[in-house]
């Protein structure tokens, strides 16, 4: 019976957000919070459910529908070896519109058509390109169960993190891999490609880091059309991730910004060269950090950064009165913060010292925010990526 679970992280934008939309270099890491998805095989079910938490709602996929799907589209289109994976996406689309309409009668909430799509695509994705199986098709029912700590749409990174468990467990499902082997570079590489294709039914056309970050982990400096680069680092840092509850458009508010841009092109051009520059400084502090005897005054510099960064992102119009109560509360108790993403709203990240815990304003600073009606995740930048363990029954 196979069963077992994956743990798939999100991520933030350390530095770089808005600037990195006008090709300059940004940072993202990854974060301690995820989600969970745990597979148990269900011997002689014919059905395989999908229980999504974050949604609230159960999808389930008849496998015998499933499998005339595969026979299908293999017989439409012989011999491909989804090299391109635009005509199965149209036809996932197609099948997966009159399954809804058969089963539901109403059309869904765009979220649940778009979570059902992604499962229904990177599920045949998986068995269509199994290795050394050209006919494979599903015999055995499974139940799925995921669930995330990540807000949907507030910037962490929740699709990339979301498609990257599946894209892993169907992997394992379809043989491509198994628990032992999924950490070799040419599985992450296969798991990211395939979180990537998930982005693309929720983004339409995704810069490739989140999926890349949330697969790899670790902390990624990124350039719009040049790929990614891993930092060499010693340890993750400790964050403070406070949710401003503030909801927010990023579409909304990077159109503001191209505005202001348009408007001012040279002295907005001066401040994307100030964030280029920042990380560049950044990067050396970020490798060096944790393993010598002077990481307080490398903790020292990266907060000052912490704070050039904010003020250049303020600069920019995109803070919101709630941001900047977090920015004064955390300031208040001596600690370093900046928004995180696309702003005007969303998280903010405080940035915390080595044995914080031992620290009695760190505590009064967690109680502050949490009395200020502010969600609070302690939790690290820059840890492990995704990884799959055994599941006890």
């Amino acid at each position: 019976m196979l069963k077992f679970q994956v743990h798939s992280p999100g991520k933030v934008i350390l530095h770089g957000e808005h600037a990195v939309v006008y090709h300059k270099p940004a940072l993202a890491a990854v974060v301690g919070l995820g989600t969970k998805l745990q597979l148990r095989s269900q011997e002689g079910s014919q059905v395989a459910s999908f229980q999504l938490d974050a949604l609230n709602c159960t999808l389930e996929i008849n496998l015998q529908e499933f499998n005339a799907f595969l026979t299908n589209f293999r017989q439409k289109y012989p011999g491909d070896k989804l090299d391109s994976t635009a005509k199965l996406m149209e036809e996932v689309r197609s099948e997966v519109s009159k399954q809804l309409e058969r089963s539901v009668g109403s059309t869904p909430k765009q979220h649940t058509q778009r979570a059902f799509i992604s499962i229904y695509y990177l599920l045949a994705g998986a068995v269509l390109t199994a290795p050394n199986q050209p006919t494979l098709t599903l015999q055995t029912g499974f139940q799925v169960h995921v669930d995330t700590e990540l807000n949907v749409g507030a910037g962490l990174g929740s699709s990339a993190s979301y498609g990257a468990a599946l894209a892993t467990a169907f992997l394992i499902l379809a043989g491509h891999f198994d628990q032992s082997s999924y950490l070799q570079d040419e599985n992450l590489a296969l798991i990211s490609q395939w979180a990537y294709e998930s982005e693309r039914v929720n983004h339409g056309t995704p810069s490739g880091v989140d999926n890349t970050v949330c697969t790899y982990g670790g902390i990624l400096r990124f350039v719009k059309g040049q790929g990614f680069q891993s930092l060499k680092i010693h340890k993750p840092l400790n964050i403070l991730l406070v949710d401003s509850r503030v909801s927010r458009s990023t579409a909304d508010i990077v159109a503001k910004v191209r505005h202001l841009a348009e408007d001012f092109p040279q002295l907005i051009e001066a401040i994307w060269q100030a964030c280029e520059q920042l990380v560049n400084s950044a990067v050396p502090l970020y490798e060096s950090f944790g393993n010598a005897q002077d990481d307080s005054q490398k903790f020292e510099k990266l907060e000052r950064l912490f704070q050039i960064n904010n003020d250049l992102l303020k600069a920019i119009g995109v803070t919101h009165p709630k941001l900047e109560q977090i920015f004064t509360i955390a300031f208040k108790r001596g600690f370093f913060s900046k928004l995180t993403g696309a702003g005007a709203g969303g998280y903010a990240i405080v940035l915390l010292p080595e044995n914080f815990e031992c620290n009695e304003v760190y505590w009064k600073l967690k109680e502050e925010l949490e009395g200020a009606g502010f969600g609070v995740h302690v939790t690290t930048a820059g840890g492990e990526g995704l990884r799959v363990t055994s599941l006890d029954n």
